[in-house]
């Protein structure tokens, strides 16, 4: 009756390990080939180097060109309470693209807001908090870019 038990438990253990290993091949990554990328003035250098986890350059296939020709942050406060004190910060960010090709071009502007409480007593938290959610911004800029250009390809 132990044997019986022992061998339940540990086939149910050991199917557990094999379905958690399985898992990383369920996840696929992949990385879209293009032409050339073209950023403008305005991109900071961490996005283009955030960019290239995404995007890669191979000039040998025909595929789709991107020009990224502008990016910005935007600051907007929010004001409310008796005092009329800020209450909350929202960060937009605003990204320009362009896909090219020798037979289309699609262009469009990406647009993404995060959202942060004022925090008063302590400014150089809210100012570290501020730059956290531009690099959140960032990859959720790419993220949606990536999904521009699928919309594109299908």
């Amino acid at each position: 009756m132990e044997q019986n038990k022992f061998n339940k438990y540990f086939l149910i253990l050991i199917s557990f390990f094999a379905i958690y290993s399985c898992q990383f091949d369920w996840i696929e990554e992949r990385q879209i080939s293009l032409n050339k990328i073209e950023f403008g003035l305005s991109v900071r250098d961490s996005f283009k180097q955030k960019s290239l986890k995404y995007f890669s350059q191979n000039q040998s296939n025909n595929n789709y060109s991107l020009y990224i020709s502008n990016l910005q942050f935007k600051k907007k406060n929010f004001y409310g309470g008796s005092a009329a004190r800020a209450k909350q910060i929202e960060i937009v960010g605003q990204l320009e693209f362009k896909f090219t090709n020798m037979v289309s071009t699609k262009s469009g502007k990406l647009e993404i807001a995060g959202w942060i409480p004022v925090n008063e007593n302590n400014p150089q938290a809210e100012m570290m908090a501020q730059r956290k959610i531009t690099e959140e911004l960032e990859l959720l800029l790419l993220e949606e870019l990536l999904k521009e250009y699928w919309l594109i390809e299908s």
